[in-house]
C-alpha cells in the first residue's frame, strides 16, 4: 500500500502547524486530515503530534519524518503541476505493459495522475517478462513497466523504482523456524510456492543470500504472484516475494519474514526508440517517472 496522500497531509500539518489551516490548504475536511495523521502514527509506531490549544507542536519523530520526507514530497508536487501545465499533449489511448502485482499496488497514484490530466486514455496490459517485452517488441505497448533491465538496443529506459525481495512463510512454521538459523538445507526442508517453474525470485535469494541452490518441493506454481501470499496465508510453505507484496502482511502477522533481507531488484519504464516522438507517450513517460521510487520511499524508517 502506498502512503503518498497521507505524507503530503502530514507535511501540510507540519508545515502550518495547525489542522484546521492544513485542512483548508489540501482542500479536505478537517476530520480526513486528522485520519491522515492518524495513519501515518500507525506506520511509524509513534505520536507526530503533541494537540495544543491553539494548533499542533511536533515531536522529534515528526522532526525526523518530515526532514526526509519533505523535499520528496515537494518535487513530486512540482514535477506533476509542471507535467499538467503543458499545452502541446496530444490526446489519445496510451498502451501500458507492466506486472499486475506492480500496477495494482504500487503504481496507482502515477496512473490516476496520468487520466486525471484528461489528455490520455490508458489500456494496461499485464504479464511476464516474456509477455512485456513481446508487447513493445509488436508495438502492441508503447511504454512498459519491468523489473528486467532491457538489453536490446531497440530499447531506451530509465529507473523508476526499487523492490526488496523478503523470504517469507506461513505464521504456523515460520514461529517455529524464527529462532533458529536460516540456511538453504533448513528451508529444502519445506515445500515453496512459485510463480515459474524455474524458480526466478527464490533461486536469485538463494544464490546470493546461502550462495546455494533451492532444492524444496515446488507445492504450487502460480503465474500470478499477487496469489502467492495468499496461498503461504493458508498455511502453505514459503516463497520469496517483492516487499509491497508481504509487507501488510508480514505487519498483520499473517506471514513471517525469515532470514537476511535479499537483493534488490531494479524496475525499469521502457519504451522503443523513437517512441518518445509521440507527445501523449512523452507525456506519459513523464508522469509516469514523476512518481520515480514511490515503493522505495514508502519504507518509513523505524
Amino acid at each position: 500500500m502506498s502512503y503518498l496522500t497521507q505524507l503530503k497531509t502530514f507535511v501540510e500539518v507540519y508545515r502550518s502547524g495547525n489542522i484546521t489551516r492544513a485542512a483548508a490548504r489540501l482542500h479536505m475536511s478537517q476530520p480526513a486530515v486528522t485520519s491522515h495523521i492518524q495513519a501515518m502514527e500507525n506506520i511509524v509506531g509513534k505520536e507526530l503530534f503533541i494537540r495544543k490549544a491553539r494548533g499542533v507542536e511536533p515531536t522529534a519523530i515528526a522532526d525526523d519524518l518530515a526532514l526526509q520526507v519533505a523535499s520528496h514530497i515537494d518535487t513530486l508536487e512540482q514535477k506533476v503541476a509542471s507535467i499538467r501545465s503543458r499545452a502541446s499533449t496530444d490526446h489519445g489511448t496510451l498502451h501500458l505493459a507492466g506486472p499486475a502485482e506492480y500496477l495494482s499496488l504500487v503504481a496507482g497514484p502515477a496512473l490516476a495522475n496520468l487520466l486525471q490530466a484528461d489528455k490520455v486514455n490508458l489500456v494496461i496490459h499485464t504479464g511476464n517478462k516474456s509477455n512485456i517485452y513481446h508487447l513493445l517488441e509488436n508495438d502492441v505497448a508503447e511504454l512498459a513497466i519491468t523489473a528486467s533491465e532491457p538489453t536490446d538496443a531497440v530499447y531506451e529506459y530509465q529507473k523508476l523504482d526499487k523492490e526488496r525481495l523478503i523470504l517469507v512463510m506461513n505464521r504456523v512454521q515460520g514461529k517455529l523456524l524464527g529462532e533458529r538459523e536460516i540456511s538453504a538445507a533448513l528451508l529444502n526442508q519445506h515445500k515453496v510456492v512459485t510463480y515459474d517453474e524455474q524458480l526466478p525470485l527464490v533461486r536469485r535469494y538463494f544464490s546470493e543470500v546461502f550462495n546455494a541452490a533451492c532444492e524444496s518441493p515446488v507445492a504450487a506454481v502460480c503465474p500470478d504472484i499477487r496469489a502467492i501470499s495468499s496461498i503461504i496465508k493458508a498455511g502453505i510453505g514459503y516463497s520469496v516475494l517483492p516487499d509491497y507484496l508481504c509487507k501488510e502482511g508480514i505487519a498483520k502477522g499473517e506471514l513471517v519474514a525469515l532470514g537476511k533481507p535479499g537483493p534488490e531488484n531494479d524496475v525499469y519504464l521502457v519504451w522503443k526508440k523513437g517512441a518518445l516522438r509521440h507527445p501523449r507517450v512523452d507525456f506519459a513517460k513523464d508522469v509516469i517517472m514523476a512518481f520515480a521510487n514511490i515503493n522505495y520511499f514508502s519504507t518509513l524508517p523505524d
